[in-house]
């Protein structure tokens, strides 16, 4: 059995600080994703009833569908800014109480910007842990259940759906992967400038009498390119990972939509049945434009905010010696 690392831990007690809103935030993702998975069938009952060959409280049904939508995306909004607070302010409260037992000396082994970034960028993104766990696990269900109602409908849609969410998951695999070691390299490195900067500052009379000014801002600033080749890098990958999802989303709707076309004209699909093509294509695409970025910035943020003390999970009473790793 594999020994967890400092990161994936962290990522556990995140969620757990999330509380009754990580709780709150998966009922009504799963609330809105059963809604939104059961939306284009009584859309379809909706149009049989239209024309008369189905009962008239589909459109009702289908109504009710779309205000628990509304309502659960609010809800969800809600509970996710709640959690997200709840969490990175528990962890910025452990992580200080446990930074101020250290002995100075041991304090004193990492810049003192490092350790300010950690706690303050850093364990904003962490506590971000539970809300991408759970809209990251809920953020599957709409997908694989449209896939499984396709291919009850008619085989060749379920097999055309399945073909470009693989496609999908793998460049978003790709882009989660790559961005996440940018992200950490950024980060290292903007704290390694705040950290000479909050030097400077301490002795800025020192530096002024000796008339040291300028090279110690060029001391300063020389992490500065690589800072910025990092940034761009993000950046880059970003706007690749949007083309590539820009590009593929819209082929998948096309795809779907025109072999349920060609079902309607060949006579295996009726109005009715033609709805779920059509309806069921956006949860696959809405999934992919909501996870790439907050995986990839929670999913490098626990590693950083642990390595430089290898913080513990479990406070000891005494913080005179090395601060102990997580395990």
């Amino acid at each position: 059995m594999g020994t967890r690392s400092p990161g994936d831990r962290l990522v556990r007690r995140s969620v757990r600080h999330g509380g009754g809103w990580t709780v709150t935030l998966a009922g009504i993702a799963l609330l809105g994703a059963a809604a939104q998975l059961f939306l284009p069938t009584a859309l379809g009952h909706a149009v049989d009833a239209a024309l008369g060959d189905g009962s008239r409280w589909w459109p009702l049904v289908a109504g009710v569908l779309v205000a628990v939508l509304i309502a659960t995306d609010t809800l969800g909004d809600l509970a996710t800014g709640y959690g997200a607070a709840r969490a990175t302010a528990r962890l910025r409260d452990q992580l200080t109480r446990h930074l101020f037992r250290l002995d100075v000396r041991q304090a004193r082994r990492h810049p003192v910007g490092d350790l300010t970034a950690r706690l303050v960028a850093q364990a904003a993104d962490a506590g971000q842990a539970g809300n991408a766990v759970v809209l990251g696990a809920v953020a599957v269900i709409p997908p694989l259940g449209s896939v499984v109602a396709l291919t009850l409908l008619a085989p060749a849609l379920g097999l055309t759906l399945l073909a470009g969410l693989v496609l999908l998951t793998v460049l978003l695999r790709t882009f989660v992967t790559d961005s996440s070691t940018v992200v950490t390299a950024y980060q290292r490195v903007l704290g390694t400038i705040a950290g000479r900067l909050l030097e400077s500052t301490g002795g800025a009379r020192t530096v002024a009498a000796a008339g040291t000014v300028d090279q110690e801002r060029e001391r300063i600033l020389e992490p500065l390119p690589e800072l910025a080749e990092h940034g761009r890098r993000s950046w880059e990958l970003l706007a690749r990972a949007g083309a590539r999802t820009a590009a593929v989303a819209p082929l998948l709707t096309l795809a779907v939509i025109a072999v349920g076309g060609y079902g309607l004209t060949a006579g295996w699909l009726t109005p009715a049945n033609w709805w779920p093509p059509s309806g069921t294509r956006p949860s696959a695409r809405d999934s992919a434009r909501r996870w790439p970025p907050s995986t990839a910035w929670s999913g490098s943020a626990p590693a950083r905010t642990v390595s430089p003390n290898r913080w513990p999970f479990r406070w000891p009473r005494s913080a005179t010696g090395p601060c102990p790793g997580v395990g």
